[in-house]
Protein backbone atom coordinates (compact mmCIF):
# COMPACT_ATOMS: atom_id res chain seq x y z
CA UNK A 1 0.00 0.00 0.00
CA UNK A 2 1.47 3.43 -0.96
CA UNK A 3 2.34 5.86 1.79
CA UNK A 4 0.07 8.89 2.13
CA UNK A 5 1.54 12.10 0.76
CA UNK A 6 2.46 14.39 3.61
CA UNK A 7 3.49 18.04 3.55
CA UNK A 8 7.02 17.01 4.53
CA UNK A 9 7.20 14.58 1.59
CA UNK A 10 5.99 17.28 -0.79
CA UNK A 11 8.69 19.71 0.41
CA UNK A 12 11.39 17.07 0.02
CA UNK A 13 10.07 16.10 -3.42
CA UNK A 14 10.03 19.75 -4.55
CA UNK A 15 13.59 20.16 -3.30
CA UNK A 16 14.66 17.33 -5.66
CA UNK A 17 12.79 18.85 -8.60
CA UNK A 18 15.17 20.48 -11.10
CA UNK A 19 12.63 23.16 -12.08
CA UNK A 20 12.16 24.13 -8.46
CA UNK A 21 15.93 24.40 -7.98
CA UNK A 22 16.43 26.42 -11.14
CA UNK A 23 13.60 28.88 -10.65
CA UNK A 24 14.28 29.47 -6.96
CA UNK A 25 17.79 30.68 -7.85
CA UNK A 26 18.11 34.38 -6.96
CA UNK A 27 19.84 35.18 -10.26
CA UNK A 28 16.80 33.89 -12.18
CA UNK A 29 14.39 35.85 -9.97
CA UNK A 30 16.37 39.04 -10.58
CA UNK A 31 15.73 38.78 -14.33
CA UNK A 32 12.39 40.49 -13.80
CA UNK A 33 14.28 43.63 -12.78
CA UNK A 34 15.90 43.79 -16.24
CA UNK A 35 12.76 44.64 -18.23
CA UNK A 36 9.42 46.39 -18.13
CA UNK A 37 6.69 43.78 -17.58
CA UNK A 38 4.50 43.23 -20.64
CA UNK A 39 0.74 43.71 -20.79
CA UNK A 40 -1.47 41.07 -22.44
CA UNK A 41 -4.74 41.72 -24.24
CA UNK A 42 -6.78 38.73 -25.41
CA UNK A 43 -9.78 39.60 -27.57
CA UNK A 44 -12.93 37.44 -27.30
CA UNK A 45 -11.22 34.16 -26.39
CA UNK A 46 -13.73 31.35 -26.93
CA UNK A 47 -12.32 28.67 -24.63
CA UNK A 48 -12.04 28.97 -20.85
CA UNK A 49 -9.10 26.57 -21.06
CA UNK A 50 -7.26 29.08 -23.28
CA UNK A 51 -8.04 31.84 -20.77
CA UNK A 52 -6.45 29.67 -18.07
CA UNK A 53 -3.40 29.00 -20.24
CA UNK A 54 -3.01 32.72 -21.00
CA UNK A 55 -3.22 33.53 -17.29
CA UNK A 56 -0.57 30.93 -16.57
CA UNK A 57 1.69 32.58 -19.17
CA UNK A 58 0.94 35.96 -17.59
CA UNK A 59 2.14 34.64 -14.23
CA UNK A 60 5.14 32.88 -15.87
CA UNK A 61 6.49 36.12 -17.30
CA UNK A 62 5.28 38.49 -14.57
CA UNK A 63 2.90 40.49 -16.77
CA UNK A 64 1.84 43.89 -15.50
CA UNK A 65 -1.81 43.18 -16.37
CA UNK A 66 -3.83 40.79 -18.52
CA UNK A 67 -7.07 41.99 -20.09
CA UNK A 68 -9.75 39.79 -21.63
CA UNK A 69 -11.92 41.81 -24.02
CA UNK A 70 -15.62 40.95 -24.29
CA UNK A 71 -18.74 42.93 -25.13
CA UNK A 72 -20.38 41.14 -22.18
CA UNK A 73 -18.55 39.25 -19.45
CA UNK A 74 -18.52 35.58 -20.50
CA UNK A 75 -20.33 32.97 -18.48
CA UNK A 76 -17.45 30.50 -18.20
CA UNK A 77 -17.31 28.06 -15.31
CA UNK A 78 -14.44 29.30 -13.11
CA UNK A 79 -13.11 25.78 -12.50
CA UNK A 80 -12.36 25.42 -16.23
CA UNK A 81 -10.21 28.56 -16.15
CA UNK A 82 -8.61 27.66 -12.80
CA UNK A 83 -7.71 24.13 -13.87
CA UNK A 84 -5.57 25.38 -16.77
CA UNK A 85 -4.18 28.42 -14.97
CA UNK A 86 -2.27 26.33 -12.41
CA UNK A 87 -3.18 28.84 -9.69
CA UNK A 88 -2.42 31.93 -11.80
CA UNK A 89 -5.92 33.33 -11.33
CA UNK A 90 -4.75 34.29 -7.84
CA UNK A 91 -1.14 35.16 -8.73
CA UNK A 92 -1.48 37.60 -11.60
CA UNK A 93 -3.42 40.83 -12.14
CA UNK A 94 -6.20 40.27 -14.66
CA UNK A 95 -9.71 41.35 -15.51
CA UNK A 96 -12.42 41.49 -18.13
CA UNK A 97 -12.93 44.74 -20.04
CA UNK A 98 -15.22 45.90 -22.83
CA UNK A 99 -13.72 47.24 -26.03
CA UNK A 100 -14.70 50.87 -25.31
CA UNK A 101 -12.75 50.92 -22.02
CA UNK A 102 -9.78 48.83 -23.13
CA UNK A 103 -7.47 51.50 -24.53
CA UNK A 104 -7.96 53.92 -21.64
CA UNK A 105 -6.73 51.15 -19.31
CA UNK A 106 -3.48 50.46 -21.19
CA UNK A 107 -0.21 52.19 -20.22
CA UNK A 108 0.24 55.28 -22.42
CA UNK A 109 3.98 54.70 -22.93
CA UNK A 110 3.65 51.08 -24.11
CA UNK A 111 3.58 50.06 -27.80
CA UNK A 112 0.79 47.81 -29.10
CA UNK A 113 1.90 44.67 -30.94
CA UNK A 114 -0.52 42.18 -32.49
CA UNK A 115 0.43 38.52 -32.80
CA UNK A 116 -1.56 37.93 -35.95
CA UNK A 117 -1.30 36.21 -39.33
CA UNK A 118 -2.42 39.24 -41.34
CA UNK A 119 -0.82 39.87 -44.77
CA UNK A 120 1.09 42.92 -43.48
CA UNK A 121 2.53 41.15 -40.41
CA UNK A 122 6.31 40.85 -40.04
CA UNK A 123 8.22 37.70 -39.13
CA UNK A 124 8.76 38.00 -35.36
CA UNK A 125 12.34 36.70 -35.70
CA UNK A 126 13.28 39.33 -38.31
CA UNK A 127 11.89 42.51 -36.76
CA UNK A 128 12.44 44.60 -33.67
CA UNK A 129 10.08 44.52 -30.71
CA UNK A 130 9.51 47.43 -28.32
CA UNK A 131 10.84 47.31 -24.78
CA UNK A 132 7.47 48.40 -23.31
CA UNK A 133 4.97 46.14 -25.02
CA UNK A 134 1.29 45.25 -25.03
CA UNK A 135 0.74 41.88 -26.72
CA UNK A 136 -2.61 41.54 -28.50
CA UNK A 137 -4.00 38.12 -29.44
CA UNK A 138 -7.35 37.40 -31.00
CA UNK A 139 -9.92 34.71 -30.70
CA UNK A 140 -9.37 31.17 -31.90
CA UNK A 141 -11.53 31.46 -35.04
CA UNK A 142 -11.26 35.00 -36.36
CA UNK A 143 -8.20 36.53 -34.77
CA UNK A 144 -8.20 40.20 -33.82
CA UNK A 145 -10.94 42.56 -34.95
CA UNK A 146 -10.20 45.19 -37.59
CA UNK A 147 -10.94 47.83 -34.96
CA UNK A 148 -8.09 46.59 -32.77
CA UNK A 149 -5.74 45.97 -35.71
CA UNK A 150 -6.08 49.63 -36.71
CA UNK A 151 -4.78 50.69 -33.28
CA UNK A 152 -1.67 48.51 -33.06
CA UNK A 153 1.68 49.91 -34.15
CA UNK A 154 3.08 46.54 -35.23
CA UNK A 155 1.85 43.13 -36.37
CA UNK A 156 4.02 40.04 -36.10
CA UNK A 157 3.59 36.45 -37.17
CA UNK A 158 5.37 33.25 -36.13
CA UNK A 159 6.72 31.35 -39.13
CA UNK A 160 5.57 27.74 -39.33
CA UNK A 161 7.03 25.14 -41.67
CA UNK A 162 5.12 21.96 -40.84
CA UNK A 163 1.90 20.54 -42.21
CA UNK A 164 -0.30 22.50 -39.75
CA UNK A 165 0.07 26.24 -40.32
CA UNK A 166 -1.64 27.59 -37.22
CA UNK A 167 -0.97 27.69 -33.50
CA UNK A 168 -3.29 27.63 -30.53
CA UNK A 169 -3.73 31.21 -29.27
CA UNK A 170 -1.96 30.51 -25.97
CA UNK A 171 0.92 28.79 -27.77
CA UNK A 172 1.33 31.73 -30.17
CA UNK A 173 1.33 34.14 -27.23
CA UNK A 174 3.92 32.00 -25.47
CA UNK A 175 6.27 31.97 -28.46
CA UNK A 176 5.91 35.74 -28.96
CA UNK A 177 6.30 36.67 -25.29
CA UNK A 178 9.34 34.50 -24.71
CA UNK A 179 11.00 35.71 -27.92
CA UNK A 180 10.48 39.25 -26.61
CA UNK A 181 11.72 38.16 -23.15
CA UNK A 182 14.85 36.56 -24.64
CA UNK A 183 15.70 39.84 -26.34
CA UNK A 184 15.15 41.83 -23.13
CA UNK A 185 17.53 39.76 -21.04
CA UNK A 186 20.25 39.48 -23.71
CA UNK A 187 20.47 43.19 -24.62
Amino acid sequence: MPKPVTEAFFIIDMANNNSFKLFSDESIKSLSEMFFPPVIVADHILSPMNIGAILRLSANIGALKTWFVYDEKPNFRPYKINRNSSGATEKTDWDYVDREKLFINLPADYKYVAVETSPDAENIYCTGLPEKIVFFVGNERYGLTDEILKKVCQKVFIPLTGSILSLNVSHALSVAMFEWFRRQIWK
